[in-house]
């Protein structure tokens, strides 16, 4: 059952999977010992029709993307549980900058004519992917790793390929067990590209990128780029990114430049005008998860946009995402979410509505009531979801807040941690100025070297929080790069976050 606590949280701690699996979980221990065993003197032919039934079923249930309208209709679903679930960037001149880049390069596509999209994700990994009938997605963060117009729209063009020659409906349809907003999440580990499809994205990508003005070469240094990121994060903890669903070895990285130098293209200006230009563009832009969603301080999380914090138990694992904020216990064993459940102000009201809802179905309500978190009236489900392994403990309280309702759910194997979730409730009180002012954010900040300078004397002067190393890797130099007079570097600066919403 542990594991099951585990995956749920990777799932974006969403409690409706949670009961979800259990009651999936729980049917399987109800079912008679003689339906979930194989009986020994089985027929093998019998055996052999009752899987290729079970396999004739599954294809019945399972959709088919047989034709690029299916990839569209697909398509289109997938992309907008993909920008609910991760959230869309707000910078608006960023957005219409990769939209332009990507209307150059889908000029030339080849395949079926898609209507191509192209969006800005609020993910801080680099990450890009192609879902099918011709929606793209680059992250924040492959935005900030890039060095040029030119690496930004070799990955489109790469991306584009992928969709255009239905690479990405082969593998949308590998995900589509996986629930809801969570496929496309998912999709990294479930099904990578295989080879042959990454050297031809990677072969036609670039063929696109030249026929659209932009050097080729920018796919072979973007990628090298990518590879030497890997290896500071190798080892860490991380969200699947770019190398998880495209396999980077030297080999692609060699192919690529060795291509590039064969590709006979003619360059056109630039969108953002000069090498210079997209780099000043990345200015301001927050690294790691945007303040805006709230920021951890020890246990303690912050939001100073809608004025509130929260206390998770103390040593407990702690995640933070577009649409929730969770933690999980040592032994992994229970777990605590706080996520919107919803506008209005009547907690009972919120309560009912949610508990009316099919996800929520297997839940067994032992009891409800009022409680009293930070001096409004909020109501708190307690119950158990049933299996023969034991059932889940579920405690939901409802927390009206400034013309919304909040949800935390405390879900465990036992009731032990019933006093944990009554705290944590407690704990939820408006911000103070003393806690707003720990409010910080990580910033990308880009700076003009001075003649002869180092990047350990440059970060010195512009108070850059990056290493030495992770300098480097972000501005594709070498540790012990002498930087040009004007030469601009990007860097990390922590900075005093002002709330963008704060009401009162």
């Amino acid at each position: 059952m542990s594991r099951v606590l585990a995956c749920l949280l990777a799932l974006c701690f969403s409690v409706a999977v949670a009961l979800g699996s259990v009651r999936a979980r729980a049917a399987d221990d109800e079912k008679p010992a003689q339906e979930t065993s194989e009986p020994k003197d089985e027929d093998p032919k019998e055996k052999e029709e009752k899987e290729k039934q079970a396999e004739e079923e599954r294809s019945r249930k399972q959709p088919r993307l047989s034709t690029p309208y299916d990839d569209t209709r697909v398509g289109k679903e997938a992309a907008e549980q993909a920008r609910a679930a991760m959230g869309l960037i707000e910078d608006e001149e960023m957005v219409e900058y990769v939209r332009e880049i990507g209307a150059r390069l889908a000029r030339h596509a080849p395949g079926p004519r898609f209507d191509y999209e192209f969006d800005v994700v609020d993910q801080e990994v680099p990450n890009a992917f192609a879902l099918p009938g011709g929606s793209i997605f680059i992250s924040r963060g492959l935005l900030q790793l890039a060095n040029s117009e030119d690496e930004l729209a070799c990955v489109i063009g790469h991306e584009i390929v992928h969709a255009a020659s239905r690479h990405a409906a082969a593998r949308q349809q590998m995900v589509q067990q996986v629930p809801g907003i969570f496929q496309f999440m998912q999709q990294p580990s479930l099904a990578a590209y295989g080879r042959d499809q990454e050297r031809a994205a990677d072969r036609l990508g670039q063929g696109l990128a030249g026929l659209s003005g932009y050097d080729p070469k920018g796919m072979a240094t973007f990628l090298k780029q990518l590879e030497f990121m890997e290896r500071l994060r190798r080892g860490a903890s991380r969200i699947p990114g770019f190398m998880d669903t495209h396999p980077g070895t030297r080999e692609r990285v060699s192919l690529a430049s060795t291509r590039a130098s064969n590709i006979s293209w003619t360059p056109q200006p630039s969108i953002a005008g000069s090498p210079d230009a997209y780099l000043r563009m990345l200015d301001g832009m927050p690294l790691g998860v945007p303040a805006r969603e709230g920021v951890f301080r020890r246990d303690r999380f912050l939001h100073a946009d809608l004025g509130f914090s929260l206390r998770f138990p103390t040593g407990w694992e702690t995640m933070n995402s577009h649409t929730a904020v969770a933690a999980i216990s040592r032994e992994r064993d229970a777990q605590l979410v706080l996520e919107g459940s919803g506008g209005g102000e009547d907690a009972r009201a919120a309560a009912e509505e949610f508990l009316e809802g099919p996800e929520m179905r297997p839940l067994n309500v032992e009891r409800q009531e009022p409680v009293q978190v930070a001096g409004e009236q909020a109501w708190r489900v307690t119950g158990h979801v049933s299996s023969g392994r034991g059932g889940m403990h579920v405690m939901i309280t409802f927390i009206p807040w400034r013309g919304s309702v909040f949800r935390l759910t405390g879900i465990a194997l036992n009731k032990r941690y019933e006093g944990v979730f009554v705290q944590a409730a407690r704990s939820f009180r408006p911000m103070t100025p003393a806690l707003l002012a720990q409010v910080t954010e990580r910033k990308l900040r880009v700076v003009e070297a001075e003649p002869g300078e180092t990047l350990e004397a440059l970060s010195r002067r512009t108070q850059n929080q990056w290493k030495p190393n992770e300098t480097a890797v972000m501005n594709a130099l070498f540790t012990n790069a002498t930087l040009e007079g004007g030469q601009l570097v990007k860097i990390m600066r922590e900075e005093k976050y002002v709330p963008q919403a704060a009401d009162g």
